[in-house]
């Protein structure tokens, strides 16, 4: 999983400046922020990262992290879609049918800014720049730096669709999302085997619906720091509503949330050690 981050981020910066293992190692930092900080902040460690380390301007950070982000929600999307198709419509108590419509519209929306991505960055420049000349605040060089900033954003996210890589980035995007959501069906299958169930009473789709639910509680403002009781929460709400019991769904969503934070935030404590080394060379 990690590797394919790190080869769909390296794919996206195109420079012989950082390698698979820099990017392994951002992976992992990124990773574990992503676990702590709130409503996914912790995404701007790439871009940190990249700029204190790396050496890399501000706006190749920000562009590439926009298409990464972008990439995810389509993938995502498009599971909870196939997920929801294959578990059955209607069968559960929340209607499947509404959450296939808003899913779908979603995943249009996504691909749709993916695309267009750069004509809408445009459209944005050209408004705050007529608001920029209207007014005095458009004096100001701070203001000034950021609309420099989005030019530079949006001509590096131009320049990665000129490149036509966005069908190795899709692919080793569905890899991500596949080895991410079949980790999460081996760990719960661990925690829930000593209850009595094995693989043939856990539908891997279901789980996938469950885990989706929890991802995309990290998304909102009220996700809380490291995710605890959101996160968590969202899992066992999700587990309730697609047929486990409460206590089950209450003690796999801790368990599957402590195990899945404890983890993932160590690789990157010690992706952080590694890259603060002294011997650690970055190349020219």
């Amino acid at each position: 999983n990690v590797y394919f981050r790190a080869y769909r981020t390296n794919i996206l910066v195109g420079s012989d400046r950082v390698g698979m293992g820099d990017m392994f190692l951002i992976a992992l930092i990124r990773n574990a922020f992503n676990m702590v900080m709130p409503a996914r902040t912790g995404e701007l460690s790439y871009v940190y990262v990249l700029r204190r380390k790396f050496k890399f301007p501000i706006e190749v950070g920000i562009s590439t992290l926009m298409v990464l982000l972008i990439f995810d929600l389509v993938i995502v999307f498009s599971l909870i879609v196939i997920s929801i198709i294959i578990v059955g419509v209607n069968k559960y108590s929340v209607s499947s049918t509404f959450i296939i419509i808003i899913a779908t519209i979603m995943l249009v929306l996504s691909l749709l800014i993916l695309f267009y991505l750069s004509k809408i960055i445009g459209i944005f420049l050209k408004v705050f720049n007529k608001i920029l000349s209207k007014y005095k605040i458009g004096k100001n060089k701070v203001i000034q730096n950021i609309y420099k900033k989005l030019i530079d954003i949006n001509k590096n996210i131009e320049t990665i669709q000129r490149r036509k890589i966005y069908w190795k980035v899709y692919l080793s995007s569905i890899a991500i999302r596949i080895m991410k959501f079949s980790s999460f069906y081996m760990l719960i299958h661990a925690i829930l085997r000593p209850m009595g169930y094995g693989f043939s009473s856990l539908n891997y789709w279901v789980i996938l619906l469950a885990t989706a639910a929890a991802e995309i509680s990290a998304v909102l403002p009220t996700h809380a720091l490291a995710g605890l009781g959101t996160y968590a929460g969202a899992f066992a709400l999700a587990f309730i509503i697609l047929g486990f019991s409460e206590e089950i769904s209450i003690i796999v969503g801790f368990n599957y949330h402590i195990i899945n934070l404890m983890f993932t935030v160590a690789l990157g404590l010690i992706a952080m050690v590694i890259l603060s080394m002294p011997f650690y060379r970055v190349r020219e």
